[in-house]
């Protein structure tokens, strides 16, 4: 194999797992979020229902 040959392999290595890396930091970011969010919204559910109103900002 050249020199070339291997430089060329060992770049498409280092950009084939950095892209798996990238994309899973993505999804554990994702999922941190969608984490979050869904607590914050069942606090908001749990709070509203304490006081006797509507969590989405409307009487009913």
């Amino acid at each position: 194999m050249t020199g070339a040959a291997i430089a060329l392999m060992l770049t498409a290595v280092v950009i084939i797992w950095g892209g798996l890396a990238v994309s899973v930091t993505a999804l554990i970011s994702r999922g941190r979020r969608e984490e979050r969010d869904a607590r914050e919204q069942a606090s908001r559910l749990a709070h509203s229902h304490l006081r006797g109103t509507s969590a989405t900002g409307t009487e009913e």
